[in-house]
Parts: C-alpha cells; sequence; structure tokens
C-alpha cells in the first residue's frame, strides 16, 4: 500500500468514525416533518460518501445532493467542531462554495456538469446508482432548459427558471420532483 492509500485509508477511518448523533437530533428539533429517522441516515451516509470522495479527490469539486448539502450545513454551524474533523480528516477546512449555478445560464450548466461529474465519481467508488437526480434545471412550466436530459428522476437541485430557458434561473430548494439532467 502506498503512502498515498495509507492517508486516504486512515482519512476514510475517521470519517466513518465521526459521531452525527448531536447534528441529526439538532436537525429533527422542531422539524420532524422534514427529517424523518429514514432520511436522517441517508444523509448521514450521503455525508460520509461526499466526505470521502472530498478526502479521496482534493482537486476535485464535489457537489452533494440537496439533502447531503442540508446535512453539511449542520455540521458547519458547529464552528469548532467542524473545523477540528475537517483538520483531522483533511489538514485544513474544507469550505463550501453556495455559489456555483446562480451566475446565469453557463454557470448553471457548469453546475449541471459538476453535479453529474460527482455522481459518476460516487457510482464508481462507492457502487452506487443514485437513486435521485443530483441536478436539473427546468423552466417553471415544468419543460427541461437546454441542455437537460429527460428523466423522471427526483432532482435534489432544481433551477426554476420564468419563462423561456435562456432566462436567469433561480436556484429553487426543497427536492422538488423535475424533469432534468439525470446523474448517471
Amino acid at each position: 500500500m502506498t503512502v498515498q492509500q495509507q492517508s486516504i485509508e486512515r482519512s476514510w477511518q475517521a470519517i466513518d468514525a465521526l459521531d452525527f448523533s448531536r447534528i441529526k437530533a439538532k436537525l429533527r428539533h422542531g422539524k420532524p416533518a422534514h427529517w424523518s429517522p429514514e432520511s436522517l441516515v441517508e444523509a448521514e451516509a450521503g455525508y460520509r460518501r461526499f466526505l470521502k470522495l472530498a478526502a479521496k479527490y482534493p482537486g476535485a469539486p464535489v457537489v452533494p445532493s440537496e439533502q447531503v448539502d442540508a446535512f453539511w450545513h449542520a455540521h458547519i454551524v458547529d464552528t469548532r467542531r467542524y473545523a477540528s474533523d475537517c483538520e483531522r480528516i483533511f489538514g485544513h477546512v474544507l469550505h463550501h462554495d453556495p455559489y456555483v449555478g446562480i451566475d446565469g445560464p453557463p454557470d448553471e450548466a457548469r453546475l449541471r456538469a459538476l453535479a453529474e461529474a460527482s455522481a459518476r465519481l460516487g457510482a464508481r467508488e462507492f457502487g452506487l446508482r443514485p437513486t435521485t437526480a443530483a441536478y436539473c434545471a427546468v423552466t417553471d412550466d415544468g419543460k427541461p432548459t437546454q441542455g437537460s436530459a429527460q428523466t423522471d428522476a427526483k432532482a435534489a437541485y432544481c433551477a426554476i427558471t420564468s419563462g423561456p430557458a435562456h432566462r436567469h434561473p433561480i436556484l429553487a430548494m426543497g427536492g422538488r420532483a423535475c424533469r432534468g439532467s439525470g446523474a448517471s
């Protein structure tokens, strides 16, 4: 085993050892309709996979699903713990860029491409076939924007555009069902 493989293995072990019980309790507190015990288990597992991809592929931007992103946010707001966990796993804080995809159609296309690449990377590493699209873009009448593939997957992120597909998209949260770019 190479030194790099040993480092990745240690990082993955540290990720597996993280205790997210307080984060899950905080997410459920006052929001039982939004977070079921099952969705928390899914989000936690997805977040661990996201962290593992970030540890193994530090140069690759990894785009999480909305559910995983919400779990990540809950970890981030526990600032001391997040900084300590990141330092132990990565040697630095893993920064979050919430602005990818909001600066017009080219940036929207970039986000779709990053989400699709992330899904392919996750499928390769973990042998999982995504059950939801990581990202899609639709017009407000439900039609796919230019460049979006047809799929009936429930998307984790949807960009809803007003009117024709070429207008500026608005990022919509909520895991809304839409027809758009499926991650495979």
